[in-house]
């Protein structure tokens, strides 16, 4: 099972497209993660 350590340096797209690392949206303040899987 995969921790925070683990996810953090994962890169994601933020509201602009810029690319920033996962871990950089819990460095400074508390962050809730929700994935949302579609089958349609």
């Amino acid at each position: 099972m995969a921790d925070a350590r683990d996810l953090a340096p994962l890169r994601v797209l933020d509201e602009h497209g810029a690319e920033l690392p996962l871990g950089s949206l819990w460095r400074d303040r508390t962050a809730v993660i929700a994935l949302v899987r579609h089958f349609g």
